[in-house]
């Protein structure tokens, strides 16, 4: 088991990990013992920290490392390997694509919502004709990805503030997202959730310990980040055209 494979290159017992996790002891016996099938993400956030390691790897045997830093890599809220590994593969095509464009600033492609659905991901066919597209359209920005950069515009009005309240994002902003960049609360990021076919922008944030996608724009809900969802990218850099 991963967990106590990680206890024990680094020699800790139950109780020191407790005591530097904040996790308790008995918690951290059950995941160990297998009889918590499904460990509260909170939990397994502390533990990966004291750890060293992400959350990922500790839920689902995905590290960091296994991704490039042409690759993806996600938040730690959750994922499907499976499908974050096509991602990988893709972002790598994409980024070397962009790397063969050598000026003084970097160019990242501009992709359409539908390139990062789930059906996209499960069909290859779609992300390849877009990335080997010569028609694929480049946005330039001083801004250097630490993973994998591209461009999104945006649609609709829910990352639009009201009247005075900055940030806003209105219909038409172009995005410019890192999936190196390590997604923290109050960061705007890109996610996709089970059962919705398009990526969706947000504002994340917690509460109560709880995990939340939140619209700049106030009469949209919340949308809660359950262990299946999957943020994948950070917004860098908006550009909006008078």
């Amino acid at each position: 088991m991963r967990l106590r494979q990680l206890m024990e290159t680094a020699h800790m017992s139950e109780n020191e990990l407790s005591r530097r996790s904040g996790v308790p002891q008995p918690t951290i016996h059950r995941i160990l013992m297998g009889t918590s099938k499904s460990p509260r993400i909170g939990n397994l956030e502390k533990l990966a920290k004291s750890l060293s390691t992400t959350t990922s790897y500790l839920a689902h045997g995905v590290s960091i490392s296994s991704y490039s830093s042409h690759g993806a890599v996600a938040a730690s809220v959750g994922f499907m390997p499976s499908a974050l590994g096509f991602m990988s593969s893709t972002f790598e095509a994409i980024n070397s694509t962009r790397q063969k464009l050598k000026h003084s600033t970097y160019h990242y492609p501009i992709l359409d919502w539908p390139d990062l659905g789930w059906h996209s991901i499960k069909s290859s066919s779609f992300f390849k004709n877009t990335i080997n597209n010569p028609n694929t359209n480049y946005e330039p920005s001083s801004y250097k990805t630490i993973g994998t950069g591209f461009w999104l515009s945006l649609n609709g009005d829910a990352m639009s503030s009201p009247a005075g309240v900055t940030p806003s994002l209105p219909a038409g902003t172009k995005i410019l997202f890192d999936t190196g960049v390590t997604s923290t609360p109050g960061k705007l990021v890109l996610a996709l959730l089970l059962d919705v076919t398009e990526p969706v922008f947000r504002k994340f944030i917690k509460d109560g310990g709880q995990s939340h996608l939140q619209a700049l724009n106030p009469s949209y809900p919340l949308i809660p980040l359950k262990e299946d969802s999957l943020i994948f990218a950070v917004a860098i850099e908006a550009k909006t055209s008078l």
